[in-house]
């Protein structure tokens, strides 16, 4: 059942295409977050291994009945019994905040009173609302609305 207006295509649970999700404005500011790291340690696990003896027993019997001989004797089979064990430290890069790229418009959607509205963007989205002048039209597809 149809739940936006009348001839619009809309249905219930329907995600808009990436077309309809497109924003146009002027643009007023950009904003580059940039990406947050710190160092963390974790536990190097290595892989120990040892060598290992185990005994095999064996039998054969020969003979029936009255006669009937077992044969038994021992062999020794060698193996390697592995384990993974901490072996120190290790260091590594932690992500805290991802990069993110932002870009403010005025007059969002022709609208006047729509102004300061923030928009996460592509990085190349963002570069190219760099290179144009404040208040110049713009028009893209946010990843998210606010920065």
């Amino acid at each position: 059942m149809p739940t936006g207006p009348a001839g619009s295509g809309v249905v219930d649970g329907a995600v808009p295409s990436p077309t309809d999700r497109t924003v146009s404005g002027l643009r007023d500011d950009t904003r580059h977050i940039t990406r947050r790291t710190t160092t963390g340690t974790r536990p190097r696990m290595v892989k120990r291994c040892t060598t290992r003896v185990r005994r095999v027993k064996h039998t054969s019997t020969s003979g029936t009945g009255r006669r009937k001989r077992t044969r038994t004797w021992y062999t020794d089979d060698s193996y390697k019994d592995c384990k993974k064990v901490q072996q120190g430290t290790m260091r590594y890069t932690r992500v805290v905040r991802r990069a993110r790229w932002c870009v403010e418009l005025d007059n969002v959607g022709g609208n006047s009173t729509e102004d300061d509205v923030w928009y996460e963007v592509e990085s190349d989205v963002y570069r190219k609302a760099t290179q144009l002048k404040e208040g110049a039209k713009l028009s893209f597809t946010p990843l998210r609305k606010g920065c």
